[in-house]
């Protein structure tokens, strides 16, 4: 019991001891930071540098192998018109013997939308949201479907050790007019209705009707094809024609769709969803059973006739490609004159951005900064950042993130990697302006560190400002190249730096900083 006692005690008096330092170390503390306050041996300061900020015309982007792809027509009164076509392989069907005494009733190219679902509408039908697109969607334009000619090469002719890599400003041969009639986007485009005439002997008659939804009833486009064409090419295809992947898409080379008009909507669609159904009726030769399938009296005919409803799916899960066409000349602030002679000396008072073969920014952040000067007064950098407020006569349908890269050299700033949060560029809007979208940040601290650092070896570079998609995001510290990959159409117009002094929202540099008084 005494021990007990003796060993508590000691347990005591060690942590009033430990209790009594910790104090005593505040106490120091206190005093340490009370005299550095009152001699002001360090003051935290900011200021700000001029940025010099002007517009690059990009003239295209890689378009292949991307989450979505953009199909329709976009008027913009600032960037001006923008034309998306696109262009894809189909993939052979799992089955593909059509049978016996073949008659196609319907092809239809189905492509889903992005939608959400809303509340039920008032007669319990569902209601659903497109997703994803921009424009009028009141406008109707014109969509064509050709047959492809255009082989789509999975690896380069010139260097078949590597991928082909396709771009917006290539062109395709096409063959067959499959379809063509204006459209606009219908958000209740829910079910397909296929006549089936071909039951009977009469295709003068409608025998059947096939009603044909998703399970989750989402709206999709859907085209009739040219029947007789698929015909031909499919159902008295040659022989072998079917028998791979590789047979079938180097016969059939795909589908060109292309759009035309003067404005419209631009859609965002998951093309690796959309099917080209063929719906047909083919005889089948039935042992009967318990049905009288000829009508003679009797259930013990073999091999009977019937005519029977059948569908085959070619996926569009190969090779696909978009283009992209622009007309600036419908542009109201000419933005063609823009992107021909950008004032790179000055700057300009409006950046216009836009992804999908559009417009990026250019930024030259450090043209007048003595860096000598700030390394002999031994500044210690506590953030570096730039903030662009998105111009008055920008509409509100912007990208939600844009993303801002080494220029010169088509790479990664530093603080994508070592920054608590990235580099930022997400769009902050109001909350309580109707979601008004109001501005992008980025943080370069890290980047700015090191070129104030007494031993730089960084030498300052341009940064250039694009929409974000998500192939920006390095996936390693070694994966410091910024891939052109660009399919969003949203765009952006940023106050610049060439504005009124007295405007608190144009771009500069803002450097806080602590130095020695």
């Amino acid at each position: 019991m005494l021990t007990k006692m003796i060993s508590s005690l000691k347990y005591t008096v060690f942590l009033v001891c430990c209790l009594g330092l910790i104090i005593a170390c505040e106490k120091d503390f206190d005093n340490v930071g009370v005299e550095l306050l009152d001699n002001q041996l360090f003051k935290a300061k900011d200021t700000s540098f001029n940025v010099i900020s002007y517009n690059k015309n990009i003239e295209r982007n890689r378009v292949d192998g991307v989450p979505e792809y953009l199909l329709g027509v976009y008027n913009d009164p600032n960037f001006g018109l923008l034309k998306a076509s696109f262009y894809a392989q189909l993939s052979k069907a799992t089955l593909t013997n059509f049978g016996n005494d073949v008659s196609i009733d319907a092809v239809i190219l189905n492509i889903p939308y992005y939608a959400t679902l809303q509340e039920d509408n008032e007669d319990g039908t569902p209601n659903f949201k497109l997703d994803s697109i921009i424009g009028d969607q009141s406008v109707t334009f014109n969509v064509s479907i050709h047959e492809l000619t255009t082989y789509l090469n999975l690896f380069d002719p010139a260097d078949p050790s590597k991928r082909k890599q396709y771009f917006s400003d290539e062109t395709y041969n096409k063959g067959a007019l499959l379809y063509s009639d204006m459209i606009k986007p219908n958000k209740n485009d829910t079910v397909l209705y296929v006549e089936r005439r071909f039951i009977d002997d009469d295709r003068n008659t409608i025998d059947d009707i096939d009603t044909i939804a998703v399970e989750t009833k989402a709206p999709s486009l859907k085209f009739s094809l040219d029947t007789t064409f698929f015909r031909n090419k499919f159902v008295n295809a040659p022989a072998g024609v079917f028998d791979s992947n590789d047979d079938f898409i180097e016969y059939f080379r795909g589908l060109a769709i292309e759009v035309d008009g003067t404005d419209g909507a631009l859609m965002s669609l998951p093309m690796s969803e959309a099917t080209v159904s063929i719906y047909y009726t083919n005889t089948v030769y039935v042992d009967e059973s318990t049905t009288d399938l000829n009508g003679d009296g009797d259930m013990d005919d073999l091999d009977v006739p019937v005519r029977t409803k059948q569908v085959m799916s070619f996926p569009l899960t190969g090779i696909k490609a978009n283009t992209y066409v622009r007309d600036y000349s419908t542009s109201m602030v000419n933005l063609a004159d823009r992107f021909a002679n950008p004032n790179t000396t000055d700057g300009e008072d409006r950046l216009f951005i836009q992804g999908a073969a559009g417009s990026n920014g250019v930024l030259e952040l450090f043209g007048g900064i003595d860096f000598d000067a700030i390394r002999s007064e031994g500044w210690l950098i506590n953030e570096a950042s730039l903030t662009l407020y998105v111009d008055p006569t920008s509409n509100t349908n912007v990208p939600e993130k844009l993303y801002l890269y080494n220029e010169e050299y088509n790479s990664q700033i530093v603080d994508v990697f070592t920054g608590f949060n990235g580099i930022g560029g997400t769009l902050v809007r109001d909350a309580e302006d109707d979601n008004k979208p109001i501005k992008y940040e980025f943080s370069i601290t890290d980047y700015f560190s090191k070129l104030v650092n007494s031993n730089s070896t960084v030498t300052p570079q341009k940064f250039g400002l694009k929409v974000y998609h998500s192939p920006d995001d390095p996936v390693s510290a070694l994966d410091t190249i910024v891939r052109n990959y660009s399919w969003t159409p949203k765009p952006v117009v940023l106050k610049g730096n060439n504005r009124a002094i007295t405007d608190t929202e144009r771009l500069q540099l803002k450097v806080y900083y602590t130095k020695r008084d």
